[in-house]
Order: structure tokens, then sequence, then C-alpha cells
């Protein structure tokens, strides 16, 4: 890769006026005002010192990288994703600064296909652009390996998508499984299967991600779900168990090599295709219900795992299936499918029936990210041109990129937000 160094950039990597810990830092101005991801800003002030490794800069809780200094001008970089209006910070030492004039950040998102011809015939892996495939749902190891949950007529394959590779590699095939799950340390894939109340499977990369079929080990005596209906399986990185929904609205904890089992919430039956943690929260459980899910239907509810007597609750209050972005207490889905979120404690949301991916952010908005509501269709390209048909699966990789499991229309797409 080439690398091109502005005369500008040259200057600032010179040595200048050394930061004087007697004297306040002071930001008068920077240009422009705003940007994207990675625009390179200007800041310009007085006792920032030469040295880029001192000099720590914010765009509001976003540490930007900083490029080099004279000391009275610096470049940094826009970070990823700080929040709309940013506000910037400087700190060298124990002294900082805040500069009242805001930075307008401009996020861009848009869709590609990474797998997939659009067929709904026999399941072929291989070349990604060549594969034909049906997928239902999805997740993203800790290594950013793709994992698919692929099913068409009754058939069921896992298969692991190499991007770099170009490549759809068949881990198991004829095995039904439901939504998967990554340990963040272990990189260990479990998913749950129906065949009996206990079933899952597991995926070790230490053992070539070949399948081993698991059962849980129910307490003696307590109440049990009447089938193995279980549709999604989620890793706590708190306390390092698995966690499950049954149709039947039992929430089960497993240990993670003992495989025993404690129910410790019950919910309305009904199917719950989505359960995620967010990294901002450490042990509440998010998950999405889907329409036949009595009083929580089309809706995400949460749950402190550590007092679960005591934290469940719906997050949004209508039962009926729409759609409506603005506060999560009065927004409205349509049978939400998978459900993950990113490290920022964005919760992105497959809403199946609207035929769009939406996004409730940390502050408790939602937002629809790409698609249009109630509007079936396949379209690359950013928020006026994307659609979705029926799309049931999300992921998430270590730089933020979200795949998307579009079932209907038999690919696997990509979104990049910046």
């Amino acid at each position: 890769m080439l690398a091109i160094q502005s005369c500008k950039d040259k200057e600032l990597t010179k040595s200048g006026s050394e930061y004087d810990p007697g004297l306040p830092i002071e930001l008068t101005s920077f240009y422009p005002d705003s940007g994207i991801f990675q625009e390179k800003v200007m800041l310009i002030g007085k006792n920032f010192g030469s040295d880029p490794k001192q000099i720590r800069v914010w765009f509001n809780q976003r540490r930007a990288p900083v490029i080099g200094s004279t000391g009275e001008r610096m470049y940094v970089m826009a970070p990823r994703l700080p929040g709309d209006t940013c506000v910037i910070s400087v700190a060298v030492g124990s002294d900082s600064v805040v500069f009242q004039k805001k930075f307008l950040y401009h996020t861009s998102v848009t869709v590609t296909t990474i797998a997939g011809n659009g067929s709904r015939s026999e399941y072929r892996d291989g070349d990604l652009t060549q594969s034909i495939v049906t997928p239902r749902f999805l997740c993203v190891d800790k290594d950013d390996n793709i994992f698919m949950i692929n099913r068409e007529a009754g058939l069921y394959h896992v298969a692991r998508i190499d991007e770099e590779a170009n490549e759809l590699i068949t881990v198991a095939r004829d095995v039904v499984g439901n939504v998967p799950a990554a340990d963040p340390v272990s990189g260990l894939i479990s998913f749950p299967t129906e065949t009996t109340i206990g079933s899952f499977y597991t995926l070790d990369p230490q053992e070539f991600w070949a399948p081993r079929i698991r059962e849980m080990k129910w307490p003696a005596t307590g109440d049990r779900p009447e089938a193995g209906w279980k549709h999604s399986m989620v890793f706590n990185p708190s306390d390092g168990y698995i966690y499950t929904r049954y149709y039947h609205g039992h929430i089960v904890k497993i240990h993670p090599t003992t495989y025993e089992v404690e129910t410790i919430f019950k919910t309305e039956q009904g199917d719950s295709y989505g359960m995620t943690f967010s990294p901002l929260e450490p042990n509440i459980l998010y998950m999405s219900f889907f329409g036949n899910a009595g009083v929580n239907a089309n809706s995400i509810c949460s749950i402190d795992v550590t007092d679960p007597d005591n934290t469940f609750k719906k997050l949004n209050s209508s039962t009926a299936g729409g759609h409506r972005d603005g506060r999560l207490e009065v927004a409205q889905f349509r049978n939400p499918d998978q459900i993950f979120c990113d490290q920022d404690g964005n919760i992105f949301v497959a809403d199946r029936s609207n035929h769009c991916i939406r996004r409730i952010t940390p502050e408790g908005m939602v937002e629809t990210v790409l698609g249009m509501p109630g509007t079936a269709g396949w379209r690359d390209g950013g928020r006026e041109e994307a659609l979705f048909n029926n799309p049931t699966g999300i992921g998430i990789s270590s730089d933020g990129s979200v795949y998307v499991a579009d079932f209907d229309n038999n690919r696997v797409r990509k979104l990049s937000v910046n």
C-alpha cells in the first residue's frame, strides 16, 4: 500500500514546542467543523506539546487518533461513530480542555451482498458469489469468522463464511440448528437444536469446528419445558454461562463445561429468536419476542440475570405489530427476529416482517438503519436504495460491520456503518 503524506502532515511530525505543565492547554478553533469517520481535523491552540503519544483527544467518549502536533497545531482523525454532535476535548498530562463549538459527525450506511446468488435451489458452498444459500441465523466469533445456520426445504446446514478467501465452507450437514452464539473468550460456538429438551451443539475451533451434540443436565425436581423448542443461545461475558429460552417460557442458564441447568425465570409462552448482552450493562439480558408471544408479542424485553425475579420487563409498550421509530417505550416492531449488541451498546434488530434493520441506541432511541418499512425487495446501496425481504439473522464483527441473514432473498448481506 502506498502511503502519501502531505507537506502539512510532515510539518506536524517535526519537533515543535514542548508541553509546559506550568501553563494551561488552550484550544481556540478547529476545522473542518463536520465530517465522517477518519476525517482529518486540525486543532489549533497552545501548549499541546509535540509528542502525539502524550496527547489524548476525544470526540464525545470516543478516543481520536493523533497524527502529529507542533504544540500549537495538531491533526487528529475523527473516530468511528462518536455520535451525531460531538464535543472535542484535549488532555495532556493532568491538564485538559473542552471546546464549546461542536463537531458534526456524518453517518453513512451501505449494504452489499457477500454470499448467495438469490437462488433457492439446492444448497451450494464454495465460491461466495456462486453459492446458493437460504440463511436463517448468523453469529460472528472473536476472530471474525462468520457462522451461518442455513435452512432450505426442511434441510439444515451449518457453514462458515470466509470473506477474505471468498469461500463458503460447510461445517455440518443435516443438523437442525437455531440461533448460534460465540464464546468471546474461547471462540466456542453453541447453538440449540430441538431433538430433546436439553440438546444443543458445540463447534470448537480447536477441533476445526467439528459438531458435537451436547445434553443439558436438569435438576432432579422442578419445572421443565414440555418440549425442546428453544430458538436462540447467548454467552454472558460476565458470568461465563450460556443462556437460552424455550417456547414454553423457561429462561435457563447452562454451565459451559458441566452443562448443568438452572431455570432463572419463566415468561408467557411464545417464540423468541433473539438474545444478547450489552457490554455497557453487565448481566442485562435482552430478548426479542415474536408475534405469537402473548403480552410480550412484537417486543424487546430485558432481565437482570442476577436478580431475575424482580427485573423482567417489556421495553416497548405495544404488542401490535407495526413500525415506529423514536423512544423505545413507544417504538413498534413486527416479528423482531435475531438481535445482537455491538461494542458501543447499540442493539441491532432483524425486524423481519417490516423488512428492515433497526437499531436501539444506548440512550433508548430506535431508528431504522436500512430498509423500507413494509416493502420487501432486494437492492444493495444506501439508505435511499437498500431493500430486504424477511431478514432474520444478525451478526456483528469486531470492526462494527453488521451481517444480515436476508432469508427470503437467499443472501447474506453486509452493512458498513461509518
